[in-house]
């Protein structure tokens, strides 16, 4: 059978973002957490329990972006971001 070759199906996934106030300027120097998703069976309370699984950080550039490649499209992910700053 022959294999239909697809331009946008890749091993890997980018994901970009920023971080903004609420005034729309940037946030400089945050810092950003990518998390997994991570199901797992809760034995005491007897239900399906999830939990973040550190993968990687970053800081945002001087224009608060942030960017990450995902290898696992499959998977859930969580991402958290700390102003260092307080501006």
């Amino acid at each position: 059978m022959e294999q239909i070759y697809n331009e946008y199906d890749t091993e890997n996934v980018l994901i970009k973002g920023w971080i903004r106030y609420q005034d729309f300027s940037p946030v400089r120097g945050a810092v950003v957490i990518l998390e997994k998703i991570d199901c797992f069976y809760n034995e005491e309370l007897q239900e399906e329990d999830y939990q973040g699984i550190y993968l990687n950080h970053t800081l945002t550039n001087r224009n608060g972006e942030f960017c990450f490649i995902i290898t696992d499209k499959k998977s859930s992910y969580k991402i958290k971001v700390f102003d260092n700053h307080h501006r």
